[in-house]
């Protein structure tokens, strides 16, 4: 993917400026490698916040399929939040702005297998479970002492999102299927949150993850409250996903869910702490 792009010739500049200079990017043109991963946030949510008020830009546009083949393998960093969270922000963006044919855009296939992957590199488990702390909620380190586990992950979240718009009709119930074949309670739980929270997703009264922030538990990440069907003043799309995909995906994903020994996925997640105290009502009480 990175070979297929250039370095811009300008420099990227931020969307929201009030004096006579426009803040600039310098450190994408001469020192990427080094740059830090709050400055690639700031980045990022320039890209995914300036489109929402202004659309697409040529310079927002170029610089982002530079960044986004270089970042995917820094997606393990984070400020606050997962890098990834912005990186697939500012995807979802730039990919609802370019979907007409006149833009090259990245092969679907392509970004399922690198941008769509990410959350389950090799370093984020062990032994067939998460390796805690490098994927879904990366820390409990604040006063309370909570993970957060009674609310979905950012990468999880955002990941989900992503393959859900670009997997196709045809790979969809074997997307899917890998989904829960995944042995592991804490990623069940988050299962478990999430479905409970995507009702309104699923049940086609939300299309965009603009209308996310509404909901509980929370199946948002950062900056996807930006994420709507208007850019600027420009109508991009009446939904984020192909026309039945969202049923056709509920189909599988609450088929799934039927066929697993839900008593046995409750029992494994219970018998962990921090999952029984932050989501235990939760996982207790579901039922399909």
């Amino acid at each position: 993917m990175s070979k297929a792009t250039c370095e811009p010739d300008g420099l990227m500049g931020e969307a929201w400026f009030m004096g006579e200079t426009r803040k600039m990017y310098p450190q994408l043109k001469h020192a990427l490698e080094s740059t830090s991963t709050r400055y690639l946030q700031e980045v990022l949510e320039a890209i995914g916040s300036g489109i929402s008020a202004f659309g697409l830009i040529e310079e927002w546009e170029n610089w982002f399929q530079y960044l986004l083949p270089r970042l995917i393998p820094r997606c393990d960093e984070k400020f606050v939040y997962w890098l990834f969270e912005d990186l697939c922000t500012a995807f979802l963006q730039v990919d609802l702005a370019t979907a007409d044919s006149t833009h090259v855009t990245p092969d679907p296939q392509l970004v399922l297998q690198t941008l769509g992957c990410v959350i389950m590199s090799p370093d984020r488990w062990k032994d067939g479970r998460i390796n805690v702390g490098r994927v879904l909620h990366p820390s409990n380190n604040n006063p309370a002492g909570i993970w957060g586990w009674a609310n979905v992950s950012g990468d999880l979240a955002a990941s989900l999102i992503v393959c859900l718009r670009k997997v196709s009709d045809e790979d969809l119930d074997a997307w899917v299927g890998s989904i829960f074949s995944i042995e592991c309670p804490y990623w069940r739980a988050q299962l478990l949150t999430w479905y409970v929270g995507a009702q309104p997703l699923l049940s086609g009264k939300a299309r965009f993850p603009s209308q996310f922030d509404d909901w509980t538990p929370k199946i948002g990440w950062s900056w996807s409250h930006v994420i709507g069907g208007t850019q600027g003043n420009i109508i991009v799309a009446k939904s984020l996903f192909p026309t039945g995909r969202v049923e056709a995906f509920r189909s599988a994903f609450e088929g799934n869910l039927a066929n697993a020994k839900l008593k046995v996925w409750k029992d494994e997640i219970l018998e962990i702490e921090a999952l029984r105290s932050e989501v235990g009502n939760l996982v207790q009480n579901f039922q399909l």
